[in-house]
């Protein structure tokens, strides 16, 4: 009897995780990161240099310029708390919804931008598009936030890191956007790379986990289903560098949770930041090939669609995160952190393709300038929010 019942419990735990791989979609990435389980990366030289960025698909509820302030000072004090290597304040890059053009938003957004606690850059909803269409639409958003000197930068260039409504990017769900060739549109338009991904639970997830590569647009939905390398980006070989956040799976005492945890970076109340996910995510490893010793660790939220959400973001739990961070990240011989932008990210990756050698600080700007608001920067750091 107990030999049946142990083997009645290992059928029904296999026959749940298979349902759940299933539902869930797991499957669309599993090969690849069981793949990198047993094929794990390069030993890296020390110190090891994290770059943490988050990038916020920042859509304010009812376009409210008082939950928008409030989350501003909520974020200012906080920010001034912590500080990487080089004394810079964290770093937060807004993915303003450009399909929801607001003036006092967007003000209060560049005062922040000016006051070097992040940067503004390009999320867009939409659905049922023709490249025609979208491309209208999408011109004109971009029009509209360089009047706050945003998505331009200071050599005169439009350029922009996009996150898709969603998931939907290079129409992948068949719902989300209508367009097949996205990538190519984009490219045109400016935009250097995407940052929609990891889309757990969603059949828009790449093949590919932790890590970042080179898209090209052909005729067919869901483009970059195909991995080129970053530097095709540089010979025009290549449309959008596609920027994952970590994606890993972690023993667990959650039966809820089979035991496994999924953790994709996204920072909610359902999945609070910690020092326990800080760990994972700097496992993870997600780096160019060329330099090991280059970490890239991006986390997502919806910092401002909720008082939960904000909290998450600004308050306690995302503060505990950052003292990991700083504290076991950031002892200058194992590891050197720096807080970075989802520009500066790019910039980053693209440089260590390129074989750069030295203090990653050199490369923060080498391939996009900074934009045209960061260029209005104050001296002085403002002082913190009462």
């Amino acid at each position: 009897m107990i030999r049946r019942s142990v083997l009645v419990i290992i059928s029904l735990y296999v026959l749940a995780t298979a349902a759940r791989v299933y539902w869930r979609q797991y499957y669309i990435f599993l090969p690849d990161y069981i793949r990198t389980v047993f094929h794990p990366a390069a030993v890296a030289q020390q110190p090891t240099h994290i770059f943490f960025l988050i990038t916020d698909h920042f859509e304010p509820p009812l376009s409210s310029v008082e939950r928008t302030e409030h989350w501003a000072g909520r974020y200012r004090a906080m920010a001034m708390r912590h500080h990487d290597s080089t004394g810079r304040p964290v770093q937060h890059t807004w993915f303003y919804p450009g399909e929801q053009f607001n003036i006092s938003l967007l003000t209060i957004l560049r005062r922040l931008m000016v006051e070097g606690l992040g940067e503004v850059e390009f999320h867009y909803h939409h659905a049922n598009d023709t490249a025609e269409t979208l491309s209208v639409g999408l011109r004109n958003a971009i029009a509209g936030f360089q009047t706050f000197g945003f998505l331009k930068t200071t050599d005169g260039r439009t350029a922009f890191a996009f996150v898709h409504g969603n998931e939907g990017l290079d129409n992948a769900d068949g719902e989300s956007c209508g367009v097949n060739d996205e990538l190519r549109l984009l490219h045109a338009l400016g935009c250097f790379a995407d940052y929609t991904f990891p889309a757990l639970y969603h059949r828009a997830q790449p093949p590919f986990v932790n890590t970042l590569y080179a898209a090209r647009d052909d005729p067919e939905p869901k483009s970059y289903r195909r991995r080129f390398p970053l530097l095709d980006l540089k010979r025009g070989a290549a449309d959008l560098m596609i920027f994952q956040g970590p994606l890993t799976l972690s023993p667990s005492w959650s039966l809820r949770r089979l035991f496994i945890d999924v953790d994709d970076g996204n920072v909610h109340a359902g999945m609070p930041a910690d020092a326990t996910r800080v760990r994972r995510w700097v496992n993870a490893r997600v780096h160019v090939a060329e330099r090991p010793d280059w970490v890239f660790v991006k986390v997502f939220a919806h910092g401002v669609s909720s008082p939960e959400d904000e909290d998450e973001v600004t308050g306690r739990h995302f503060e505990d995160a950052l003292t990991e961070l700083e504290q076991h990240y950031n002892d200058g011989e194992r590891y050197v952190l720096h807080y970075v932008t989802a520009r500066e990210a790019y910039n980053l990756a693209m440089a260590a393709a390129s074989g750069a050698t030295g203090d990653p600080s050199n490369y923060l700007d080498s391939e996009i300038p900074p934009y045209v608001a960061s260029a209005r920067r104050i001296v002085e750091s403002p002082a913190p929010a009462p």
